[in-house]
């Protein structure tokens, strides 16, 4: 109790998100300190949302704006494409640039080329590109099924939905998977209770997917049929928004509704995101159900690099409602050479909200030691918040939630590896998720902020790890493992 007294006093005078919780006066201190942070995550939104486009590429320039013509040379503002399929045919060189005009709306997926640049022209919001093929709500019909209040939408959709979105963000549905057991049945993989398809849709906005044989969606819809009560539905289909590759900058561009990652590349030398909006991202499927049984897994990053990588750079992004993680680089491959490397990765000024996690990195693959290594790693003036009460909460896995997650991997080496200067405010489970297979490897902290609520979990920390509640104790738990210097530790009442 004394160490909570001096952590107290000590933040009175030097915490510049808010004062922590004294007895009888919590719960108001509880408020200001959120108060305050969700003023500093405001400003940061601002700040990002009006980013400039200050990109020059030195090339070609091609434009593309929502009343363009795939019929033109697309060379100049008065001349652009229209759409990202004409894009993808494209014949670009090093050094061009593809500039998307500012608020107009595309739909599809991108498939970038080799040191290229995609940013923004003109005035306005960032354009915006959805991974969702279409409003649900205005294209295609909801068809009442003989099963009461269930719809089935008349389009075939060939790729999983991750989710649907309903009025732009302000619901979203449950996606019910099948458990398949040894003698053949299957049920919900929430109730554990037979289910066998979309006639099974019990609970208002749940939904079933039959991407495998009818290509159907179902929808439980209590409150009528589904364009009729909601203004706009969009589908998170499988695939990522932009596919990246080599050299790539992508530049003030907002991207949603997609069923797998927003931007998701391989291996890759010089990735580069700035300035951009990323939302409502994931849930489609990533591996089938095994022939043993059991269920689909599901995905879906902000921002992923799987493999190797020089340069990631991720800096001043606003990256919401993501299934899993907001930003991550990993790879858990066992492979014999130096290509799944991850060096000079930097994560810098973004605010990420409502992830399943943060910011997740692992380096998992049994390799030489040498050729399995994180070098150059900078997390850094981040402000995360709510890591596990978005969307992602329909992980039927508990507690997978937290600001910076490593997992339990045993490789993870990491050199020159630095976590300074962050905001990790509030986790559905785990603050932070932070081990190595030696201590050696852990991440140096520096001037990290703290923000939980007073009993909640703190973290799994260290090496040897062990789990830790957020209370008197995690403060000296922090600074003994990861050796934390100048941590603030803000304790919030419910």
């Amino acid at each position: 109790m004394k160490r909570l007294i001096k952590i107290i006093t000590a933040l009175a005078i030097l915490c510049y998100v808010g004062c922590a919780p004294q007895s009888g006066v919590e719960q108001e201190s509880g408020s200001r300190t959120l108060s305050h942070i969700d003023r500093r995550a405001e400003r940061l939104k601002r700040k990002i949302l009006n980013a400039p486009t200050s990109v020059k590429p030195s090339g070609v320039i091609y434009y593309l704006s929502a009343d363009g013509d795939d019929a033109n040379d697309g060379l100049s503002p008065q001349t652009p494409l229209r759409s990202i399929a004409k894009l993808n045919t494209l014949e670009l060189k090093p050094s061009d640039g593809v500039m998307f005009r500012r608020g107009d709306v595309w739909r599809g997926k991108i498939t970038t080329r080799k040191c290229v640049t995609y940013s923004a022209y003109g005035r306005g919001a960032k354009p915006r590109i959805y991974g969702s093929p279409c409003d649900a709500a205005v294209e295609g019909e909801w068809i009442a099924t003989a099963t009461p209040n269930v719809y089935m939408y008349s389009l075939e959709l060939s790729d999983d939905v991750g989710t649907l979105v309903f009025n732009h963000g302000e619901q979203n549905a449950i996606k019910i998977l099948k458990v398949y057991h040894t003698d053949g049945t299957t049920t919900n993989v929430y109730t554990g209770e037979p289910f066998a398809g979309g006639c099974d849709l019990k609970r208002d906005l749940d939904f079933f997917h039959d991407y495998r044989d009818e290509k159907r969606l179902y929808l439980c819809s209590t409150e009528g049929n589904p364009s009729e009560r909601f203004e706009s539905i969009e589908l998170l289909t499988r695939g990522n928004i932009i596919n990246a590759t080599d050299n790539v900058h992508i530049d003030n561009l907002c991207l949603m509704y997609g069923g797998s990652h927003g931007i998701g590349s391989g291996t890759t030398k010089s990735l580069r995101v700035t300035n951009c909006e990323i939302g409502w991202i994931g849930g489609s499927m990533l591996l089938p159900a095994p022939p043993e049984g059991g269920r689909d897994a599901r995905y879906g990053n902000g921002i992923e690099i799987y493999g190797g990588c020089d340069e990631f750079v991720v800096d001043n992004c606003y990256i919401y409602q993501c299934y899993d993680a907001g930003i991550t680089n990993q790879n858990q491959d066992d492979v014999s050479d130096s290509s799944r490397t991850m060096r000079n990765v930097s994560f810098t000024n973004n605010l990420v909200e409502r992830c399943e996690m943060s910011i997740e990195y692992y380096l998992g693959a049994q390799m030489k030691p040498t050729e399995s290594i994180i070098e150059n790693f900078l997390i850094e003036g981040n402000i995360l918040r709510l890591a596990g009460y978005g969307w992602g909460d329909q992980h039927p896995e508990p507690a997978w939630a937290a600001h910076i997650k490593s997992w339990w991997m045993h490789q993870n080496e990491a050199y020159n590896f630095t976590i300074r200067r962050n905001i990790f405010d509030r986790s559905d489970a785990n603050v932070i998720n932070i081990v190595a297979a030696d201590a050696k490897r852990l991440p140096q902290m520096e001037q990290n902020t703290y923000v939980q609520y007073l009993g909640g979990d703190g973290g799994r920390i260290g090496q040897p790890w062990a789990d830790y509640k957020f209370d008197e104790q995690f403060p000296a738990a922090v600074e003994q493992a990861l050796g934390e210097k100048g941590g603030k530790y803000i304790f919030i009442t419910r």
